[in-house]
C-alpha cells in the first residue's frame, strides 16, 4: 500500500509521522522496483537497455 494511503488511513496530517512508524524491508523495495522496471518495459515496447 502507498505510504500516502497509510498516512490518510492512519490519520496523520504529515507524511514524515507515517515514514516514523513504517518499516520498508529490502524484498519489498526490489519488489516494487521490479513492477516498475515491468511498467516501463511495457511502455517502451519491451526495449531492452544494454
Amino acid at each position: 500500500m502507498p505510504i500516502e494511503s497509510v498516512s490518510r488511513v492512519w490519520g496523520h496530517t504529515n507524511i514524515t509521522t507515517t515514514q516514523i512508524y513504517a518499516k520498508i524491508t529490502s524484498q519489498k523495495l526490489n519488489d516494487d522496483l521490479t513492477m516498475l522496471g515491468d511498467k516501463l518495459n511495457a511502455s517502451f515496447c519491451n526495449i531492452k537497455i544494454a
